[in-house]
């Protein structure tokens, strides 16, 4: 058995972190140039950036996304609704990017072929870009969190939750 079968978070093995870092900086300017258009508003992002957590389970992030979506005024009972992975309420044009990021979050940022082009006709070129700029900004630090928290597990200290 090996010593991390207990732990059941997702986490970055050495190269996988290695992979996805390389990923966001070659992504870094195109993020930037997202995130300071307003093509999203930091609402929404939060919103996404929570859907994806919700799949990963990284408790630093919800904590603190939670209290950036509060900010931007997100109300509480809808944080609570994609925190629980329960989109019905939401409307058309955030639940399809919602429902798209939990999909991507659950197959690791490899979405069914056909799911991506869903979302991408449904958002266009620029703005699904947009979207997927968080998902992967997001991924990065869900996974960052749940490798200190597995670290933590397997050396048995500190208040690491499965």
């Amino acid at each position: 058995m090996s010593s991390w079968e207990g732990f059941k978070k997702r986490f970055y093995t050495p190269r996988a972190f290695l992979r996805d870092l390389g990923d966001l900086v070659a992504h870094l300017p195109e993020f930037r140039e997202s995130a300071r258009s307003g093509r999203v508003s930091r609402a929404f992002a939060e919103k996404i950036m929570m859907a994806v957590t919700a799949v990963n389970g990284c408790r630093y992030c919800a904590r603190f996304h939670t209290g950036l979506a509060l900010r931007e005024g997100v109300p509480a009972a809808e944080i609570e609704q994609i925190l629980s992975a329960e989109l019905g309420a939401f409307p058309e044009e955030e639940a399809v990017a919602l429902a798209f990021a939990q999909h991507w979050a659950e197959t690791g940022g490899q979405p069914d072929p056909i799911a991506e082009r869903r979302f991408r006709e449904y958002y266009g070129p620029q703005l699904s870009d947009d979207l997927l700029h968080w998902m992967r900004m997001i991924r990065f630090g869900n996974l960052a969190g749940n490798t200190w928290d597995a670290i933590l597990w397997r050396l048995g200290i500190g208040g690491a939750q499965n």
